[in-house]
């Protein structure tokens, strides 16, 4: 069996058991349960409050989007990658406030970079009609200038029937398996895992274990397998808590979604050797609100020097 070959079979192996796994309730009954109820009462509000001018105010604050720029120094990042510029999208929840893949356009149409990379939850309901949602990802893919082309994971809000209709539109979608850049003599890899967060299975911690000796960037929905990654990854650039989304004054949040390492749940933070930075995304979930806590489109900028963080131009102490 050839690589393509084997490839496609584990493709059809993996959307096989990710179908049944997407058609089960996730986490325990009772949790479902509630959970179930609790969506459902956000939704039936979502269709109320959609007409209303208290939803469009709140959406267009929702999509008020900043940008973020990393510059992360690493001292054995290969020299043919010093300089090598990744835009990070992740939670575009793009059927959820119509004009979000429009505004997200926008702002990634004034970024020049070399690689664009998205980190999950493309879509709100995982149930919801897929032909639209792939317009309104068509629109934002195509505006992005990036030579090296678009790169995604999924999240646990994303289906196993979007891979086929993203790939057409020219998205790589990594699942749990590592992808080599090459410049000159030098090489960069990068491990997409599925969702870890809902969809977690051992094939994603086997994807981290099998990177390649050499400098590995990981490209996880949410930052719950940070202390497996770091084994071998030098960089982790994730999403999934929204950074809280609803938050007080301060960015204070109410709760970060995560099962795991909630202390990495926004913002830039380090583990072990290995940086990572957990993005407050781009889109609202279910309800189309967001307080103080703006979206935010990232660019990361790698250089090879000795370790060093800068956000906004601002050094990072990280311990």
């Amino acid at each position: 069996m050839d690589d393509a070959e084997d490839r496609n079979h584990r493709r059809r192996t993996w959307q096989a058991r990710r179908e049944i796994m997407e058609a089960r309730p996730s986490g325990k009954r009772w949790r479902g349960q509630v959970r179930s109820q609790l969506y459902g009462t956000a939704w039936r509000m979502h269709h109320v409050l959609r007409p209303t001018r208290t939803f469009r105010r709140g959406a267009e604050r929702a999509l008020q989007l900043d940008r973020t720029e990393l510059t992360l120094s690493f001292a054995d990042l290969p020299a043919a990658f010093d300089g090598y510029r990744i835009l990070h999208l992740t939670d575009l929840h793009l059927d959820n406030i119509d004009d979000t893949a429009a505004e997200t356009a926008a702002r990634v149409a004034e970024i020049e970079s070399d690689m664009c990379v998205i980190t999950g939850d493309i879509r709100d309901n995982i149930h919801a009609p897929l032909h639209p949602l792939i317009e309104r990802l068509d629109h934002v893919v195509s505006s992005v200038r990036a030579p090296d082309g678009v790169l995604s994971v999924l999240g646990n809000h994303d289906g196993a029937a979007m891979v086929a209709p993203m790939e057409q539109i020219g998205i790589r979608v990594l699942l749990n398996e590592t992808l080599t850049l090459s410049r000159e003599t030098d090489e960069l890899h990068i491990t997409g895992l599925d969702d870890v967060h809902r969809f977690h299975t051992e094939e994603a911690y086997a994807a981290l274990d099998a990177a390649p000796d050499g400098f590995c960037i990981a490209l996880v929905h949410s930052p719950e397998v940070a202390g497996r990654a770091a084994e071998r990854h030098r960089l982790y650039l994730t999403g999934h808590t929204h950074g809280g989304q609803i938050c007080l004054p301060g960015q204070r949040s109410f709760t970060s979604g995560l099962k795991r390492h909630r202390d990495l749940g926004k913002g830039i933070w380090r583990h072990g050797r290995m940086v990572g930075y957990t993005s407050r995304g781009i889109g609202a979930c279910i309800l189309p609100f967001r307080s103080y806590c703006p979206g935010e489109v990232v660019l990361v900028t790698l250089r090879r020097a000795a370790d060093h963080v800068s956000v906004n131009g601002a050094d990072a102490d990280l311990g």
